[in-house]
């Protein structure tokens, strides 16, 4: 066998060794835990969603704070419990994504969003998702999870 090859085999043996080592990267990633700053105080809505294990593709993964998740990586993050944010005015444009309205907020990194309308027993509880640049369609991760959201009520 000719180890150097043409370069057409070459070209797949190098695609294939980086999708080996970008697969032993993302399983890596997956065990670690993630350093996510938890809400102020967590609602006691926040407790009772039940996740997916996975959004956009990504694992979910540890991050040993109440009211928190993450996803991926680099970390998809999800913040339940967070304050009420000084862009929702009556005004605002929602996306609604499964039944759920989410604020698109400006100035984070990646694209960020707060659900401000999804079903609770008490007051509003908002959440708050950032979803980094390299994820390229946000829209995804809302889709998976607004159903968790939504079968919440």
């Amino acid at each position: 066998m000719n180890v150097q090859g043409s370069p057409a085999t070459r070209a797949r043996m190098t695609r294939r060794v980086a999708l080996v080592a970008c697969a032993i990267a993302g399983l890596a990633a997956c065990g670690r835990q993630v350093s996510v700053a938890p809400p102020e105080s967590p609602a006691p809505e926040c407790a009772a969603v039940n996740l997916p294990e996975t959004v956009a593709g990504a694992a979910l993964r540890p991050t040993g704070e109440d009211g928190t998740a993450a996803w991926g990586e680099p970390p998809i993050t999800w913040r339940c419990g967070v304050p009420r944010p000084a862009a929702l005015q009556p005004t605002s444009q929602l996306l609604e994504v499964g039944g759920i309205g989410w604020l698109p907020i400006e100035g984070v990194g990646g694209s960020a969003f707060v659900a401000v309308d999804w079903p609770t027993t008490s007051a509003p509880v908002f959440v708050e998702v950032v979803v980094p640049d390299a994820y390229t369609s946000p829209g995804n991760v809302l889709a998976d999870l607004s159903p968790a959201l939504a079968t919440r009520a």
